[in-house]
């Protein structure tokens, strides 16, 4: 019975295979015939692609496309020869627009006086003036003709040259440059005056030292408002030279050790305070939050809130 079983088993299971391997058949054929006629399609394009590129590569169809192109080409240098004269005549209008606007107004030059000239200028001139010079002569009845002709010579001789000698300046003026300044302008524009020599030697630059209580004054103002200057003067002479170094200028509250030797070496020892460390400790405390705005806690401000803050000013000296 067992064996009929497993011969049965067998059979079906042998059914089944011979099922699955004849579909898997079927779709192994309708792939093949696929791709078959996937191939046939791209051959087709393939050649008719290649006709269309043989076709492009015949001599009348290069030449045609080679003429198109010289043709654009050809339109689009005119084109940008076009815009190019056109902008430069722009430019030029500009150009041209602005020199008339910037030109100065020029004197009018006085025309050239020739020698023919100044000779007819000297008669005309002389005319009236020798008739003038005639009617003031008088002549008396008694004398002769003769002596009234040298007379008027000489009147007319002067009068020629008095005319001559004033056209010749004026010529000789126009010619020439227009005058130039006098010594007395130069001199008022070349040197200072007296009052500002002394002014510029009175003026001295400000001292570092100055320029540090400045620097120190103006911090103090942003924290705590009015300042005794005169104690903060106090207060950067007992620093000495610490206050040019930036590391010795400076309060770092992070820093315990620098904390202690605040504490020991200003509080203790120079404002000579015997309260106990936590009095001193949270006096500096309160001076760092403060300061906290700043990023610089200047050693000088620093000290100064510390003995303003336990009143101990007359400690320093």
């Amino acid at each position: 019975m067992k064996e009929l079983a497993v011969v049965k088993l067998t059979k079906s299971l042998l059914g089944k295979v011979g099922e699955k391997i004849t579909e898997k058949k079927k779709k192994w054929a309708e792939e093949a015939a696929i791709s078959v006629e996937e191939n046939k399609r791209r051959e087709a394009e393939f050649k008719e692609d290649f006709k269309k590129v043989k076709e492009k590569l015949q001599p009348d169809a290069i030449k045609e496309e080679i003429e198109k192109s010289v043709e654009v080409a050809k339109e689009l240098k005119s084109k940008v020869e076009e815009g190019v004269r056109s902008d430069a005549a722009n430019e030029v209008m500009r150009a041209s627009a602005q020199k008339a606007e910037k030109k100065p107004t020029t004197k009018k030059e006085e025309p050239k006086v020739t020698k023919e000239q100044a000779a007819k200028i000297t008669k005309e001139a002389v005319k009236p003036v020798a008739e003038e010079k005639s009617e003031e002569v008088v002549v008396e009845k008694s004398a002769p003709k003769k002596s009234e002709k040298p007379v008027v010579k000489k009147t007319e001789k002067t009068a020629a040259k008095k005319v001559e000698k004033s056209v010749t300046k004026d010529t000789e003026t126009s010619k020439k440059s227009p005058a130039k300044k006098t010594p007395s302008n130069k001199n008022e524009t070349s040197k200072p005056s007296a009052a500002k020599r002394k002014v510029a030697s009175t003026t001295k630059p400000a001292s570092k030292r100055e320029a540090k209580i400045a620097l120190y004054s103006a911090d103090i103002t942003k924290h705590y408002g009015k300042v005794d200057e005169a104690f903060l003067a106090i207060v950067v002479k007992n620093l000495g030279p610490s206050i040019y170094r930036k590391d010795a200028e400076l309060v770092s509250c992070s820093d315990p050790k620098e904390l202690d030797t605040v504490r020991n070496n200003f509080l203790v020892k120079k404002l000579q305070m015997k309260e106990g460390d936590d009095v001193l400790n949270s006096a500096i405390k309160e001076v760092c939050e403060e300061l906290k705005a700043s990023r610089n806690k200047y050693r000088a401000t620093f000290y100064y809130a510390l003995a303003k803050k336990f009143k101990q000013e007359s400690k320093l000296s």
